[in-house]
């Protein structure tokens, strides 16, 4: 990997050079396909309007003197669920707990993390990694201030303290694999849809209002997909995303589209977004993770039992 060497010479590497060449030409090509689509709290456009990256653009320069301003770090793959076309399960199936060394996270503790205006933490599961909570931890106690997003599947919230996260600024992305326990347990393996819908409550009546709940529309659950809709525009305080498993291609979106005319009153609280995976990416992904790939074709061939 190109950030071995550390994240502030990734930065301005041959790799990150010819990416920042291709959007200049506004050339996405590079993303096509990718599953990792997230939408943060802050609007990443502003970023954009800032003087000195403004300049940056406007000079089409491809070394930048600054470091990234909105990082997403994954510290580990650990997680406390089993779903069925998780990327991450064959890495933690191998023993391989996170790509990122303790040197390299130093350095993102103590330089990247202070000159980001925004840091999101995913996973695996965040807060069932004890090295991500021992760093979300130091981080928030360093910089209270910080605008931290942590992507999570809501099952540990109350462990980590819902009070807590009320109190700080921490935001949240709860992703939701189904609204009744049995297409909960289906996709994910695990039957705790109960206890993510009560800490989700919890923390509805403390006021927190800093919450995207994200439902990934899949074989095996996309019967719960206008359930999930409908706890939406029930609950007004929470904001919401719907989107496709991209492993899946197209295959749910005339779904998506009907769900989205019907909820078209509530556009500016719940998204959707259309995901497919080019043939490229669907090629490379098999020779790239084989284990992946026949894990995940076994899984679908369950679903149509």
């Amino acid at each position: 990997m190109i950030i071995n060497s550390g994240i502030k010479y990734a930065w301005n590497s041959p790799q990150f050079r010819f990416q920042r060449k291709l959007v200049l030409k506004n050339d996405w090509s590079f993303c096509k396909g990718s599953s990792c689509f997230f939408y943060p709290y802050f609007d990443e456009s502003q970023l954009l309007n800032r003087p000195f990256i403004k300049s940056a653009i406007d000079a089409k320069e491809l070394r930048l003197d600054y470091l990234p301003q909105a990082v997403n770090i994954i510290p580990s793959y650990s997680c406390n669920n089993n779903c069925y076309m998780c990327y991450h399960v064959s890495q933690r199936d191998r023993g391989k707990e996170c790509k990122l060394s303790d040197t390299i996270m130093k350095e993102i503790e103590d330089d990247i993390v202070p000159a980001a205006e925004f840091v999101t933490i995913s996973g695996g599961e965040p807060l069932f990694s004890e090295r991500t909570r021992s760093f979300i931890g130091r981080v928030m106690s360093a910089h209270p201030n910080k605008r931290l997003l942590i992507n999570t599947n809501g099952i540990l919230l109350h462990e980590y303290g819902l009070e807590k996260i009320v109190e700080t600024n921490i935001f949240l992305n709860v992703t939701v694999y189904g609204m009744e326990e049995a297409s909960y347990e289906s996709v994910t393996g695990s039957s705790r849809c109960r206890i993510i819908f009560k800490n989700i409550q919890r923390l509805f009546d403390l006021g927190y209002q800093n919450m995207r709940l994200i439902f990934i529309v899949t074989d095996k659950n996309y019967k719960d997909s206008e359930k999930f809709c409908a706890f939406i525009k029930e609950n007004k305080n929470v904001k919401g995303m719907l989107r496709n498993n991209c492993f899946e291609d197209t295959k749910y979106w005339s779904l998506m589209r009907q769900l989205e005319m019907k909820y078209c009153d509530i556009a500016s609280r719940l998204k959707f977004v259309y995901q497919s995976e080019s043939l490229f990416n669907s090629i490379t992904r098999r020779l790239y993770d084989p284990v992946f790939f026949v894990r995940y074709l076994l899984a679908k061939r369950e679903v149509k039992r």
